[in-house]
């Protein structure tokens, strides 16, 4: 899964947003917990466009924004046919810029995050989004899309978000690629070598957003890309 992640403006982040011909610049946020804004990356017809969207994906069927239900992420075997998630995923797909994301492992009663980052650029991840209207209120939402994680990827977590490659980008913004193809892209493989490392136990309550707590709490190890094997 993915329940928390980070966007800093540093280089990385700017040269991915120069290489999807986005020219503005970003608020960098820590801590983005489910619930929160953040921006996402979208097709605006004559090109790409960051918009900001809440992080729960609210279904323009629903009465009103429930957090009942967890529509922060959508599985990836499942989004073409759940009914929250299929119409956005055929026709309202985005990319959600990250510089990295916290998982957790447990040691007895304790919950230790791990942060996760590419080794020299900014992650993307697939997403799809929604707008929902009601009574003259409009919100746009979105749901990260999670597969089944990658061999190497394993000993942290049993799924990850699905990251894509620059030449995806824009099949996956395309409103009118295939099924098929979009279907292909959500496989659990790495598109990217990754750093872990621990971070501060602060990041464990989300509405710490102090930058200091992302700093290395131990070693960093290195995951090297690979496809599914």
């Amino acid at each position: 899964m993915c329940g928390r992640y980070n966007l800093v403006d540093d280089p990385a982040t700017r040269a991915l947003l120069k290489e999807l011909d986005i020219d503005v610049g970003i608020h960098g946020r820590v801590n983005i917990a489910p619930t929160e804004h953040a921006p996402v990356i979208v097709n605006g017809g004559s090109g790409h466009v960051l918009e900001e969207m809440r992080w729960w994906l609210v279904p323009s069927w629903a009465s009103k924004p429930d957090s009942r239900y967890a529509m922060f992420n959508a599985r990836a075997e499942t989004v073409h046919e759940s009914r929250a998630f299929r119409e956005p995923f055929r026709k309202r797909r985005a990319l959600v810029p990250a510089s990295s994301f916290i998982e957790w492992q447990r040691s007895g009663e304790r919950k230790l995050p791990l942060l996760i980052r590419a080794h020299d650029a900014a992650l993307t991840f697939a997403g799809i989004w929604e707008r929902w209207e009601h009574g003259g209120r409009v919100l746009h939402s979105f749901a990260i899309i999670t597969t089944d994680a990658a061999p190497q990827f394993r000993d942290i977590h049993a799924r990850m978000p699905v990251m894509l490659p620059a030449p995806a980008w824009e099949t996956w913004l395309d409103p009118d690629a295939e099924a098929e193809s979009l279907l292909g892209l959500l496989r659990p493989c790495l598109a990217q070598d990754l750093e872990v490392c621990p971070v501060s136990e602060k990041i464990n309550t989300a509405r710490n957003k102090d930058p200091a707590a992302l700093e290395p709490a131990g070693a960093v190890r290195h995951i090297a890309a690979a496809q599914a094997g």
